[in-house]
């Protein structure tokens, strides 16, 4: 959602947030742990509109 509203991809904007939350370390560790946390989050329906919040491309499988 705010990918889109900036106009720049979830995964840059996530790198931003993971690098603005952690520091520099936030920038390393943040890919790893956004992928597990996509990953957890389509794997349930309740936790599905996370994975689609932060867009389609990251979600794992595409589902």
């Amino acid at each position: 959602m705010a990918g889109n509203t900036l106009g720049i991809s979830p995964p840059l904007f996530l790198c931003f947030l993971w690098t603005f939350l952690c520091g520099i370390f936030g920038a390393f560790i943040g890919v790893p742990i956004t992928i597990a946390v996509l990953s957890f989050c389509t794997q349930f329906a309740a936790t599905r509109w996370i994975a689609e919040l932060l867009g389609k491309e990251l979600m794992v499988g595409g589902a």
